[in-house]
């Protein structure tokens, strides 16, 4: 093969490297900024799940993270089924913005947050409120098909907090 064709091939050859790695950044960033469901946001699915601990309202206990917790498979699946309805797309924000937002969302008096864990290693830390969501990865979501139902969350809180409340 002469040399001129040889580097018309590799032209070629990078030319599809070139497009194949412009394609799969446009196709990340469409997937990422897309309107999904809330429940896939949360990286973990509630069968694999081996606790939880919720808070409605911040409890006043330093030593106590959550108003209520338990490894019970119950509050972990009504809670993610509840969820499962609401879609939501992420917000493009830089750092500053990220923060504001987030210091904004906890203190909000709809404002509640749960921890979720897999295993011992494996965990996600979420703060929501009626409109925002905010998945301890630096994802900030809009919720689209909103408010979240705060009645439900007080409801679903006072319920199991009066089972677990003491755990």
């Amino acid at each position: 093969m002469s040399a001129t064709k040889e580097w018309s091939r590799i032209k070629k050859i990078g030319l599809v490297l070139l497009l194949a790695i412009v394609a799969g950044v446009i196709f990340y960033n469409w997937n990422e900024y897309r309107e999904k469901r809330l429940a896939d946001v949360i990286p973990f699915h509630a069968g694999e799940l081996t606790w939880i601990g919720f808070s409605k309202n911040r409890p006043t206990q330093d030593d106590k993270l959550y108003e209520w917790g338990t490894k019970e498979k119950e509050p972990m699946e009504e809670l993610l089924a509840f969820l499962r309805q609401y879609r939501v797309k992420r917000k493009h924000l830089g750092y500053e913005a990220l923060s504001q937002e987030v210091t904004a969302l906890r203190n909000s008096k709809s404002a509640f947050e749960f921890e979720l864990k897999r295993d011992t290693a494996e965990r996600v830390l979420i703060y929501a409120n009626n409109d925002t969501v905010y998945v301890l990865t630096d994802r900030l979501y809009e919720i689209k098909n909103g408010p979240i139902n705060g009645d439900w969350i007080d409801a679903f809180n006072e319920k199991y907090r009066k089972i677990y409340g003491n755990s």
